[in-house]
């Protein structure tokens, strides 16, 4: 090895570590306001995870600091397929059509 390249390897400095912060902001209620990774507003704040901050539900409040999920609250409908219904995307019952599609299918409520 040359003299050169042992020196630039000796003066290469390492990359320093940027730690991204997730943060969940509240009104005085403790219900959500919106969410940061960059730049963040001032106000009341939990740090959430890249998870939470990826996928959010703001069905949630902030009691003593801590995050909590209004699981009670959640409204849930069990479908079945059927003739008549909502029309939605064949193999797809999450995706409703709300306009011409060549290949739909149809569910109505289980109860």
């Amino acid at each position: 090895m040359s003299k050169e390249l042992a020196e630039a390897f000796n003066n290469i400095r390492p990359i320093p570590v940027v730690t991204i912060e997730y943060r969940l902001y509240y009104d005085e209620k403790g219900r959500p306001l919106t969410m940061s990774s960059h730049n963040h507003p001032n106000g009341n704040y939990v740090v959430i995870t890249k998870q939470q901050y990826d996928y959010p539900n703001y069905n949630c409040r902030v009691v003593n600091g801590k995050l909590q999920f209004d699981l009670e609250n959640q409204f849930r409908v069990q479908l079945k397929k059927s003739t008549t219904g909502i029309p939605v995307v064949a193999g797809y019952p999450n995706l409703v059509v709300e306009e011409e599609y060549p290949d739909i299918e149809y569910y109505d409520r289980n109860s």
